[in-house]
């Protein structure tokens, strides 16, 4: 009886001690997670948008990014109706090059200056390179993700510096990560 009691109490402080280790761990990681910067963001979060191209395989692509972000639940995309004018357009080109080079994707916006990081977008277009995505490989998941960070600028954020985050400059690989969310909900909720 003693013997078993000794082995019960000595897995209990193993597992407390694995399981105080593991919360820590956890709580370090959150503690060093910036939350994606933001430069600025609509007036409303119910936001319209357009696919503005005639490639069904694009518009999967831009379907696809536009469902992770609806699905984070800060904001709303929708579908703009026929006739309507909508606040973001998504399209692709054969080509993109900018000052910088040649890019995976850009978005370019207009917006108020309302001061410092308070600035209202009133519309956005975020645009694919077809010809650089095929040229270097992108599957369609590494195209979504490309999508994903388009969008992310559409909707304000700016870079990340975490690879992790689907805001980090130059990652095909990374989606939406929790300081993305956060970096939303602080956009969104000031």
């Amino acid at each position: 009886m003693f013997k078993k009691i000794v082995k019960w109490t000595v897995l209990m402080v193993a597992t407390l001690v694995v399981t105080l280790a593991t919360c820590n761990a956890t709580i370090l990681a959150a503690a060093t997670s910036t939350p994606t910067p933001s430069w600025g963001s609509w007036d409303q979060t119910t936001i319209t948008y357009t696919t503005d191209t005639s490639s069904s395989y694009y518009k999967s692509v831009w379907k696809n990014a536009v469902s992770r972000w609806n699905k984070v639940g800060v904001v709303q995309l929708k579908a703009a109706k026929s006739g309507e004018k909508a606040d973001i357009t998504l399209t692709s080109s054969e080509s993109l090059s900018t000052k910088s080079g040649k890019l995976a994707g850009y978005t370019n916006y207009s917006y108020l200056n309302k001061g410092s990081d308070n600035n209202e977008i009133v519309a956005a277009k975020s645009t694919l390179n077809r010809s650089l995505l095929t040229k270097y490989g992108y599957t369609k998941t590494q195209r979504t993700n490309v999508a994903t960070h388009e969008i992310g600028h559409a909707l304000g954020l700016s870079h990340s510096a975490s690879k992790d985050s689907v805001m980090y400059a130059s990652d095909r690989y990374a989606s939406i990560d929790h300081q993305d969310k956060v970096g939303l909900q602080d956009a969104y909720n000031n």
